[in-house]
């Protein structure tokens, strides 16, 4: 979140003019105490912080760090300025010195609960998630109403696959918010997760029931119900979403996926081309093309879809096990083998069966 305050304007008090007539206001004609005990700034502080923010909404964030700097050595507790430097840090990609300046705002101003969560939202960027945590803990006790913060938080636990935790946090989210469509979702995929489907599936006909726009919500109703074999409902929900989004590849393909599961193969085959239509380089279509393809006994347009897979990721262990299958089919045993021979180094343990079957063991002798 890129938050600008506003021009300042400059507040004035009796200044004494020198015996010249010289009533050119610097830094050194003003007395900076007298100014910090009637609360005000002193004019040229102000002119420099207004300029760094003409500059940074000018998208010249070089000159906004300039002017800010300006700013904080005339008067090394100008808050604003010190949260707008970080700002114009965050659009220049610095992301340490912008948690060095958030940093320094959160000191200065113990109650500022979004310099703690933008110290948090850097910290994620940048997968440092236990950090993150912190910083958003530390937004959510400042400011216990704002929902945002522990939903953050829930979100950098998930990431450390720590489900209960972010469990917890998202129902924090929740009690802030009773009606916070993603935050149960997430808490939803936390459920699934844990083979919850029951909850998860609650928790996601919450989400959409909260808001009715949450196409991922949708999409991951679906493939809960997938993972229950109710590929009806699966089917229905992965409509819903695509409903919402015409380009939501992930949805085509997940749908492609129950299809096949469902028996309709043809269906499966038009929705892994649509996805692959929408996201040219999306393997995992291409491999889910070839399943389809193995159950058609179209042998060769499977090895044809691996291989496009595998070009794409050539680590893809399940691309390599399918196509060391469509290739047995067509007679290429040494190929096949090959094949379940990469998977196998991959990682993939259907591919032992392969490897130690006759077919390839026979290679051996």
């Amino acid at each position: 979140m890129i938050k600008i305050l506003p021009l300042l304007c400059f507040s004035f008090i009796a200044l004494q003019v020198n015996a010249q007539g010289d009533s050119t206001l610097t830094g050194k004609g003003v007395d900076q105490d007298i100014l910090d005990s009637l609360g005000m700034k002193n004019p040229e502080v102000i002119k420099k912080y207004n300029d760094g923010i003409t500059q940074y909404t000018s998208k010249n964030y070089l000159g906004a760090v300039q002017a800010f700097t300006e700013c904080v050595l005339m008067d090394t507790v100008y808050i604003e300025a010190y949260y707008q430097r970080a700002q114009a840090f965050v659009m220049m990609e610095k992301p340490s010195e912008a948690i060095k300046d958030f940093s320094t705002t959160l000191r200065l101003d113990p109650t500022n609960a979004d310099a703690a969560y933008q110290i948090g939202s850097l910290h994620m960027k940048s997968g440092d998630y236990e950090n993150a945590i912190k910083a958003f803990e530390k937004a959510e006790n400042i400011d216990v109403a704002n929902e945002k913060y522990p939903y953050k938080r829930g979100i950098a636990l998930f990431e450390l696959q720590n489900y209960e935790g972010a469990i917890d946090a998202y129902n924090e989210a929740i009690k802030r918010n009773p009606k916070f469509g993603n935050a149960y979702n997430d808490r939803g995929s936390c459920k699934l997760m844990q083979e919850d489907l029951d909850g998860a599936i609650a928790d996601y006909k919450l989400a959409v029931q909260y808001d009715n726009k949450l196409s991922f919500a949708y999409n991951n109703l679906g493939s809960a119900y997938r993972k229950q074999e109710n590929y009806d409902a699966a089917i229905k929900y992965y409509n819903e979403a695509i409903k919402l989004k015409i380009d939501y590849y992930v949805a085509f393909n997940n749908r492609g996926s129950a299809k096949l599961m469902k028996g309709d193969i043809e269906g499966a085959i038009s929705d892994f081309n649509k996805a692959i239509e929408i996201k040219p380089d999306y393997a995992f279509a291409y491999n889910n093309l070839a399943g389809a393809f193995i159950k058609k006994e179209d042998y060769k347009s499977a090895v044809e879809a691996c291989d496009k897979a595998i070009e794409l990721r050539p680590e893809y262990m399940e691309a390599y096990l399918n196509r060391g299958i469509a290739k047995e089919m067509l007679k290429d045993v040494d190929g096949a083998c090959a094949d379940w021979e990469d998977a196998f180094i991959l990682g993939s343990e259907n591919a032992a069966s392969y490897v130690d079957g006759p077919a390839c063991q026979s290679l051996k002798k």
